[in-house]
């Protein structure tokens, strides 16, 4: 890949302390993380649940620099490698 984006999707809880935090990984449809949420919400009981859209932006097969912060801010995962 060398320039273009791809959409990811997460599970999110609402934590009572930390707010909307990911769990579990990422998706590459929509629907596959929707099928999570019934386990999602059972594993954390009492927290609502929804799935987050993330839009990942690569220039010559690395992450730019706004799609790494969204990363690791919003989802708390570190950027991947570049790809070879």
């Amino acid at each position: 890949m060398a320039e273009g984006a791809r959409t990811v999707w997460f599970t999110m809880i609402s934590h009572p302390v930390r707010g909307w935090t990911r769990v579990g990984n990422a998706y590459g449809s929509r629907k596959a993380a929707v099928e999570w949420l019934p386990f999602v919400r059972g594993a954390w009981r009492g927290c609502r649940a929804r799935v987050s859209r993330c839009t990942l932006t690569f220039v010559d097969g690395k992450l730019d620099d706004r799609s790494a912060r969204v990363l690791s801010q919003k989802y708390n995962l570190d950027p991947p490698a570049a790809e070879r």
